[in-house]
């Protein structure tokens, strides 16, 4: 298992056997990529940075170095030096682009040096960086993990305020983890576990959870139809940080599903049920944020709830027709088991808004594949309440790096979705062709809609697990969002 640590000492870079140098590729040409490292090493990083071939397509340059107290090998990585205004100037996809084919490979003391053209592209790039390096693997063929230490340098000078870049680091390769843990597992009761075992050492957290029939209980009848045939019991659990001085209160809400099999409406076409391990990426995005921002000090309350269930196939399976009441008194019919996250959410969405009165709600979900119609592989889909909320959500997506683009936010063009005959609403579309990803996050949303809660919703599918590995995407994101509304950056 390999390390990751963020340096803001050049010296400590000194003594690398593999040395990796990214940069815009007019950056590369520049000599204070190397201030601090072994003499001799400015010529090669200028001229293996010519080699280098920047982009989506790009490749890196390699060499073998012969350089006196200087690391043994060299890998340059070329970025573009412009990009759209729907891509974040940190480079962070860029970087794991190009890095993730390097990372795979590296053993020993790896040494990273990241040249970026403003400070604030620091979060973004750690983060690029970071998620290039996973945790998870159960491969029986062993070697040595790699150390790397990550230094961020701007012309005027290296990176130096680097603890919240180290939290997101970790936190998202702890929730890259999680992701990638197959539900054998991870499931909902060690999930749990880990959540708590996370939680354990930070101060001002409390965690509970309510679990198998005590959800029905507290009303909770869709997360809990969703998850009650599996073998290990559905589940909310609630990690509450309440600092003191704290003059706000803000909800986290993740769908937790540790596998998605659709239940009765079963994924049996072609290979749609394989890698649904993923599908509590939502909820590893939130809980991720989560622990970011509690190891920075965030200074407002934040309640991050999570509903975990497997929607599995057995004798208690919930069926197409049946009718579920749910935590916010609305009543549902079944007419898809594979629209089962937003029965999760739903429930979530209400309990925390209910009990804690949140002034915000953010939610995060691998809800849809029409998401990735919508809006790509690389940018969530997301839907908010207000142009206002919209506006931040997309601008902190290019200032973490995890890409975002608004969807459609219409509730009065999006309920007929939904319209039954026998109960308030169906769970899924009429119309799959009619913004069928915004509809969901519709859907979650009109559990809470007569609290008038300010509402951000995200649909991760396609971002959050690529190329089959976790990505870790949503941890910036959703951390960022929150403390821009604090100030914070």
């Amino acid at each position: 298992m390999s390390s990751l640590t963020l340096t803001s000492q050049a010296q400590s870079l000194s003594g690398c056997d593999h040395l990796i140098v990214i940069g815009r590729q007019s950056t590369l040409s520049q000599t204070w990529l190397s201030d601090g490292l072994v003499d001799g090493l400015s010529d090669w990083i200028v001229r293996s940075g010519k080699d280098a071939s920047p982009g989506r397509l790009g490749s890196p340059s390699r060499s073998l170095l012969n350089v006196a107290g200087g690391p043994d090998k060299l890998t340059v990585i070329a970025l573009d030096d412009d990009v759209t205004h729907h891509v974040s100037e940190a480079r962070t996809e860029e970087i794991w682009r190009q890095l993730k084919g390097v990372a795979g490979g590296v053993d020993g003391n790896v040494g990273v040096v990241v040249g970026l053209t403003h400070a604030d592209q620091a979060f973004g790039a750690t983060l690029g960086v970071s998620r290039c390096f996973p945790l998870y693997s159960r491969k029986t063929k062993k070697k040595d993990p790699a150390k790397i230490s990550v230094l961020l340098r701007t012309e005027t000078g290296i990176i130096d305020d680097i603890a919240p870049l180290q939290a997101a680091a970790d936190s998202q390769r702890l929730i890259q983890r999680f992701v990638d843990s197959p539900a054998a597992e991870l499931n909902t009761e060690t999930y749990e576990a880990e959540v708590r075992a996370a939680c354990e050492p930070l101060a001002d957290v409390e965690v509970y959870s309510i679990v198998g029939d005590d959800l029905l209980e507290h009303g909770m009848g869709g997360l809990h139809a969703v998850g009650r045939t599996a073998m290990k019991a559905p589940r909310l659990v609630v990690m509450d940080y309440n600092p003191a001085g704290s003059t706000d209160v803000l909800a986290l809400v993740g769908k937790g599903l540790v596998y998605d099999t659709g239940g009765l409406s079963l994924k049996i076409a072609g290979d749609r049920m394989l890698t649904m391990k993923c599908d509590m990426g939502g909820s590893a995005a939130v809980f991720g944020a989560f622990l970011t921002l509690v190891k920075t000090g965030y200074a407002n309350r934040i309640i991050c709830t999570i509903g975990m269930a497997e929607n599995a196939i057995g004798p208690d399976s919930y069926r197409p027709d049946d009718v579920l009441s749910m935590h916010s008194g609305r009543t549902v019919e079944i007419n898809n088991t594979d629209a089962e996250g937003r029965l999760a959410l739903a429930d979530a969405a209400s309990y925390v808004t209910r009990k804690y009165n949140p002034s915000l709600v953010v939610e995060a979900a691998t809800l849809t594949g029409a998401q990735l119609m919508a809006t790509g592989k690389g940018h969530a889909g997301i839907c908010a309440t207000s142009a206002s909320l919209e506006k931040r959500a997309i601008a902190a997506g290019l200032l973490s790096g995890d890409h975002c683009l608004a969807m459609l936010w219409s509730p009065a063009h999006m309920a007929a979705e939904f319209k039954s005959s026998v109960a308030d609403m169906r769970n899924s579309v009429a119309d799959r062709m009619n913004a069928s990803s915004a509809a969901a996050g519709y859907f979650v949303y009109s559990h809470i809609e007569d609290t008038k809660v300010p509402f951000l919703h995200i649909d991760l599918a396609g971002p959050s697990f690529r190329e089959n590995r976790a990505t870790g995407y949503g941890v910036g994101l959703i951390a960022t969002v929150l403390r821009s509304l604090t100030g914070d950056k």
